[in-house]
């Protein structure tokens, strides 16, 4: 097999890298990102959306009114049914990638009209579940989708474009609610997202990964000429060869032994152009650990054993400690109290500032992420932008506790914003790329809705945990305990985290299966049998 298509390298003409090829390629790519990218900025604007239409429907005088209790449900309900979204979308995957974020644009279609013609409180409930439920549907899918169909050196700052596009739908949403004034017409500059997404989902493939674990080989190489830049059965024949190679030996993890006897590896269902491909790979596996083989059992591992992997439970421990630190104790949990917080520091400052500021601040981080990550990679950005956060919070708490006398009311504000760059360059988003990178095929649909569901049911927690906290520690002791928990986090994350920048989902999947001195063992035998 070549190694320069397994790393995801351009497609070469005469020997040489042909630069044609290598803007199709990349601009293909894009071209299928770009439904993540128009997801993320509607899901901005959804998770905003109550900010704009609270206050003035809070205690109105006339018309559609709501008290204080109402408005924190109204709030808090689209985070209340994301997890739920997130597990639903588990038993659908069986759709496809493509075909069920195109089918999961119409709750978030219901829940951005209903607004508009909403009477009572509880049609903005009712609104508030359905982009809930519709947000949470389409995290696992488009993490999913992105991971399977871009290539390693690209797929880290694809990703992260796709955050600059979370932040920017923040800013939408108010900026749309400046110009036209009212909550309601905002409501339909919304509705006219999931069609927009909905037009782009047609116009791209599905998954090739997803196409052949399905055993649809001929649309799944059709999709790889799309994603590879329209290109020819020749340019993308190794590439092929390398995802029936890698969903081989996913077939072959289903069952209760790794090593396999050719002859008893389940191909038959495979066509014969494509069994040859197969076949080598049979050979291969078998040849893993000191050439011994063995009869595979017929019957496929049962789920919840397989669930006992290390390729398995390792990558959702680390999920769930760095989505903690992101949803659980971080900006996430007290982004609806700024205005209160600022208050508690004495700084005099108007709540639109403050969010302009704040969403100016995450963009720029954003932008700066998508630049330093392929120079700096994942692991060594998580830990630049974790010690930040760390330090970010330990000096909110110092200062609310023992800085008052200071009279210096420049510096919360300074620490806030290095507390939101921070955020923004990594901790807030990282989690939710890597589950599109870390998990085995079998298991990937699961274990991204598990995840995405635990997260939001995380930042919904802590959000209704906030002033809790606070009641109980006082707003420096909360925020002393979240840099405490910062620093077990990072911990954890120095021992287990897994560089995933730049490499193939086989790879990473391995490096978790088999530990890093493993996986150089059997890349090294691998090499050798090509």
């Amino acid at each position: 097999m070549d190694s320069n298509v397994e790393e995801g390298k351009v497609p070469v003409e005469d020997g040489r890298p042909s630069s044609h090829l290598r803007q199709q390629n990349i601009l293909a790519q894009v071209s299928a990102s770009f439904s993540k990218y128009i997801i993320m900025l509607d899901i901005g604007m959804a998770i905003c959306y109550s900010t704009i239409a609270i206050p003035p429907i809070l205690d109105a005088a006339e018309g559609l009114s709501i008290n204080k209790s109402q408005a924190s449900w109204f709030a808090s309900l689209v985070f209340v049914w994301q997890p739920v979204g997130s597990l639903a979308s588990v038993p659908m995957s069986g759709l496809g990638r493509k075909r069920l974020m195109f089918y999961l644009q119409v709750p978030l279609f219901i829940g951005w009209i209903m607004p508009y013609f909403a009477t009572t409180v509880w049609e903005l409930y009712l609104a508030s579940s359905f982009l809930g439920l519709g947000i949470g549907f389409m995290q696992a899918p488009i993490a999913t989708y992105i991971g399977e169909v871009t290539q390693p050196q690209y797929r880290g700052w694809l990703a992260s474009i796709a955050y600059c596009f979370l932040t920017l739908g923040n800013v939408a949403i108010y900026v749309i609610d400046v110009i036209v004034g009212n909550w309601r017409i905002s409501a339909l500059y919304g509705a006219a997202m999931p069609p927009l997404t909905a037009l782009v989902l047609y116009l791209i493939p599905e998954s090739p990964v997803w196409l052949v674990s399905k055993r649809r080989y001929d649309d799944a190489k059709k999709s790889l000429k799309w994603l590879r830049g329209w290109t020819s059965d020749e340019e993308v024949e190794e590439e092929f060869h390398t995802i029936l190679y890698n969903n081989c030996k996913h077939y072959a993890s289903f069952f209760d032994s790794q090593k396999i006897d050719p002859k008893s590896f389940p191909i038959a269902n495979i066509p014969e152009e494509y069994r040859k491909h197969c076949q080598q790979t049979t050979e291969e596996i078998a040849n893993i650990q000191n050439g011994e083989q063995v009869q595979v059992m017929e019957e496929e591992k049962p789920f919840l054993k397989y669930l006992l992997e290390p390729e398995m439970y390792k990558p959702i421990i680390l999920s769930l400690v760095f989505f903690y630190m992101s949803n659980g104790i971080s900006i996430a949990v007290f982004r609806s109290y700024l205005v209160l917080i600022f208050k508690e520091f004495k700084v005099e400052m108007d709540e639109y500032i403050i969010l302009v500021g704040v969403t100016t601040i995450g963009l720029v981080a954003n932008i700066v992420c998508v630049i330093i990550m392929p120079l700096i990679k994942k692991r060594r950005l998580t830990f630049l932008a974790g010690i930040a956060c760390t330090l970010g919070v330990f000096s909110l708490g110092f200062y609310v506790l023992f800085g008052e006398h200071l009279n210096q009311k420049w510096i919360p504000i300074a620490i806030m914003v290095e507390l939101f760059f921070a955020t923004n360059l990594a901790i807030g988003h990282l989690p939710w790329i890597l589950i599109s990178e870390i998990f085995p095929l079998r298991g990937r649909s699961f274990a991204s809705g598990l995840v995405a569901g635990i997260a939001n049911f995380m930042q919904f927690l802590g959000t209704k945990l906030f002033w809790t906290y606070v009641s109980w520690m006082t707003l420096g002791g909360t925020f002393i305990m979240y840099g405490f928990v910062f620093v077990i986090g990072l911990t954890y994350l120095y021992f287990f985290q897994v560089e995933t920048e730049g490499r193939s989902l086989d790879e990473i999947v391995c490096e978790f299966k088999y530990g890093k001195k493993y996986h150089s063992s059997m890349r090294r035998d691998q090499t050798k049998l090509r």
